[in-house]
């Protein structure tokens, strides 16, 4: 994931609607110190070089002001830590505008956490010579539990304090979240979401919920394909390196991960079946590989099962 350093600030949202509430500050958490340490330099940085302890004590410092001063509402003191290229581009009152509305919106501060932090000094993809430090970072609010986005900041060659050159913030609020879980599926939420958070470097989802009662009706992988090869009624097909299995009487279809899938061996379970007013979907995962992958294979089945509902006009 790529980071525009030069461009200005930007605010993304899928939410309408604002909500009262007021911030505090919370501490934000940062990766923890390793032995020895682990430092991040991006590949069109100058080469050999390496932050400094003092810059790294100035990065942290700098964001935790910045971030402190915006949770705050002490929006004169966020502008001023601005680089001089990002005011150019954003005067005060828009800029205390748009804090205050997120603010209104979001109401406190639960929890930040730097998820990586990135280093570059004198790239020449970057506005102006000096040091950059990209920051990842992942937030929940009262009002918002899916908030994630980056900090860049700025050091000029000749030293002094870090700025802000860069912010994005990208966000879904918990009340938009809700209404379209009841009006459409926590499938579309989900997909809202994960194009939303596409834009932040380094993200990783909270893990699904599990769910002790779901089945796909037997023990393994193994046992599944055994038992779907002695129905006859049951079709496959291999598409993509996947094994198809598509019963049309019980409107069900089995799909079984490749072996060089992450979540290998797994199998999806997918019937539609008959809800009020038309049809819906009903999923069910056995995974026997990691959290991680399971959790993904799961999203990306959501996904298809949006698109295949919306296409059956089914609820």
């Amino acid at each position: 994931m790529q980071r525009s350093i030069g461009s200005v600030a930007a605010w993304l949202a899928i939410a309408l609607l604002l909500a009262d509430g007021t911030t505090a500050t919370a501490d934000t958490v940062w990766p923890a110190a390793t032995r020895p340490p682990q430092i991040t330099v991006t590949t069109d940085s100058q080469r050999g070089w390496l932050p400094s302890q003092e810059q790294i004590v100035a990065v942290r410092k700098a964001t935790d002001d910045f971030l402190a001063a915006k949770d705050g509402g002490r929006y004169a003191e966020a502008y001023s830590l601005l680089a001089e290229i990002n005011r150019e581009h954003q005067p005060l009152q828009p800029f205390t505008d748009e804090i205050a509305k997120f603010n209104a919106q979001a109401g406190k501060v639960i929890e930040r956490r730097i998820v990586e932090v990135s280093w570059t000094k004198d790239s020449a993809q970057a506005p102006a010579p000096g040091v950059y430090a990209a920051l990842d970072l992942v937030s929940r609010f009262a009002n918002v539990d899916r908030h994630c986005g980056y900090l860049v900041l700025y050091q000029a060659p000749s030293g002094g304090p870090f700025r802000i050159m860069r912010e994005e913030s990208n966000f879904l609020d918990n009340s938009t979240a809700k209404s379209m879980a009841q009006t459409q599926s926590q499938a579309a939420v989900d997909a809202a979401w994960a194009q939303l958070s596409s834009r932040c470097p380094n993200y990783t989802p909270p893990p699904l919920p599990e769910d002790p009662s779901a089945t796909v009706g037997y023990p393994s992988f193994a046992a599944a394909l055994d038992g779907l090869h002695s129905n006859p009624e049951v079709k496959f097909t291999l598409q993509a390196g996947w094994i198809v299995a598509d019963d049309e009487a019980a409107k069900t279809i089995w799909s079984f991960t490749p072996a060089g899938d992450p979540a290998y061996p797994a199998v999806v379970k997918r019937q539609i079946v008959p809800v009020a007013g038309g049809f819906g979907m009903k999923m069910s995962v056995l995974c026997h590989s990691t959290k991680q992958a399971c959790d993904n294979l799961v999203r990306e089945f959501e996904q298809l099962n949006e698109r295949m509902k919306a296409s059956l006009g089914a609820r």
